[in-house]
């Protein structure tokens, strides 16, 4: 039976140097990530803290409400699409669905703890115009979102706003996002998630998979013996090989954590 074994390198984000609001180097996996859950229709309510709305288990939240689905068809006489799964397409997998007030608010608030200070993120969410182009005589009122990185005493770190959000000719999920780099000391945020368009008719939306991930330099692991893009060798042959990484710009005295994987399950890290 042929075994694979894979070395990894695992890059601690604990001292950033200040640099533009992109990512140069590479993105780590979600710090945070808020998908909803999952389970059978109606999903539970958001906390009180998460949502000035009203939780409404409907399948079709009206003006000021919210619910949270893992399905909606064919509601106010077909005017909006039908969705059957969340964003990712987890088996049963909860979006929130939101019909907008008639006047613009923050319709999602949550707070994200355990960040690392002074390390640049990329937040982004993935949202859907659920409203088709036909609805309201083809003059839908169109979701604008305004999304603020927040510190808990109300201090805007930074915000975005994603623009206009048309309708299309069929459900399409669509990634806003942006680059900030948190404060030195701040390690809990505040996301604000903020509609500026007017209700009535349009304006309505699910959202789903809310993340935040840590911008690093990008790293680069070689071998010795290394000619292409991996070196291969036998198991059962004893040969020893030099591991080399080279990192790239964006942090000051980088400290490192190798790991290795078994046919590229369970990453565990090397002592020392």
């Amino acid at each position: 039976m042929k075994q694979f074994v894979s070395i990894s390198i695992f890059f601690l984000l604990f001292s950033a140097s200040a640099y533009a609001q992109l990512c140069s180097g590479s993105l780590g996996d979600p710090i945070a990530n808020i998908t909803f859950g999952a389970g059978s229709n109606p999903g539970p309510a958001l906390s009180a803290a998460t949502t000035a709305y009203v939780y409404q288990s409907a399948d079709c939240p009206n003006d000021g409400l919210y619910s949270v689905r893992n399905s909606t068809t064919a509601c106010f006489s077909d005017s909006w699409y039908s969705l059957t799964s969340d964003h990712t397409g987890d088996p049963n997998g909860y979006f929130m669905l939101v019909n907008a007030t008639v006047q613009p608010s923050a319709f999602f608030v949550d707070t994200v703890r355990n960040l690392c200070a002074s390390t640049t993120f990329e937040f982004a969410a993935w949202v859907l115009n659920i409203i088709k182009p036909s609805a309201c005589n083809g003059n839908t009122s169109q979701p604008n979102l305004t999304f603020s990185i927040e510190q808990t005493n109300g201090t805007v770190i930074q915000s975005y706003n994603g623009g206009n959000l048309p309708p299309t000719s069929a459900p399409q999920w669509v990634q806003q996002g942006f680059f900030f780099t948190l404060p030195a000391g701040v390690t809990t945020v505040v996301l604000r998630i903020t509609n500026n368009a007017a209700g009535g008719c349009g304006n309505d939306l699910a959202l789903d998979d809310i993340t935040f991930r840590p911008c690093g330099p990008t790293v680069t692991v070689t071998t010795s013996s290394q000619a292409g893009g991996e070196t291969k060798f036998c198991q059962g042959t004893a040969k020893q090989y030099s591991l080399v990484s080279t990192i790239g710009p964006g942090f000051s005295n980088p400290q490192y954590q190798w790991q290795q994987a078994t046919n590229n399950n369970n990453f565990t890290d090397i002592a020392g």
